[in-house]
């Protein structure tokens, strides 16, 4: 006879995939690490990024779907799931609250030839308000860039752009291309400061979401 489980299942309850999108979130940690480059020395800052509970009030549209694959038309191309109306159905992305995601990193060239390379990171300082002072050589005025400390951006609210990015796994990254395995994942690709968000103290983003 059947044993029961301390386990249980909710037929109502429907797997929604993530899609690309703009969503309020904050900082839930950072991290950083000197490495050497062909470019020379630098400092790579990586931060983690919490969706926040205001998530459920945006929506993301209907598309057809095999398990967790989307179908597709004769021209490749997504198919929508339609309403009544003749509209596309839209549902909310309260499956994102909690979600981390990770972005590809910043990097800092420290040594001056290469400090052109810091525009990406001076556009992160920008963005999240990060003041740089101004100084002058050879008469160029130039921006002395500041290293990120937790205590700067944990629990900053932030808009981030989720966007999906493919890679190589590392076990096949060295075969042929036809061999290789290719995986995706989301990550964070573009943040901005989220002028409405409230900031969160960095123990409000210590618990760990159940997947």
């Amino acid at each position: 006879m059947a044993k029961t489980i301390d386990a249980t299942f909710d037929p109502s309850s429907k797997w929604k995939p993530i899609q690309e999108g703009i969503y309020p979130a904050h900082i839930k940690s950072l991290e950083t690490k000197e490495v050497n480059t062909k470019a020379g020395n630098a400092i790579v800052v990586n931060m983690r990024y919490r969706i926040a509970d205001e998530v459920v009030k945006y929506t993301q549209p209907v598309w057809k779907m095999d398990g967790y694959k989307y179908l597709k038309d004769n021209d490749n191309n997504k198919i929508p799931v339609m309403n009544g109306s003749g509209s596309q159905q839209e549902e909310t992305c309260e499956h994102l609250k909690g979600r981390d995601f990770p972005d590809n990193g910043h990097f800092i060239f420290t040594d001056s030839s290469s400090s052109s390379k810091n525009r990406k990171y001076f556009e992160l300082l920008n963005n999240l308000q990060i003041d740089c002072a101004e100084t002058s050589v050879d008469g160029k005025k130039i921006k002395k860039l500041v290293l990120l400390e937790d205590e700067d951006v944990v629990g900053k609210p932030v808009m981030v752009t989720v966007k999906r990015q493919e890679f190589v796994t590392y076990e096949t990254k060295h075969l042929p291309p036809d061999q290789q395995v290719r995986r995706s994942t989301f990550k964070v690709f573009n943040v901005n400061l989220w002028e409405d968000g409230q900031t969160l103290k960095s123990d409000e983003l210590e618990e760990d979401v159940p997947f």
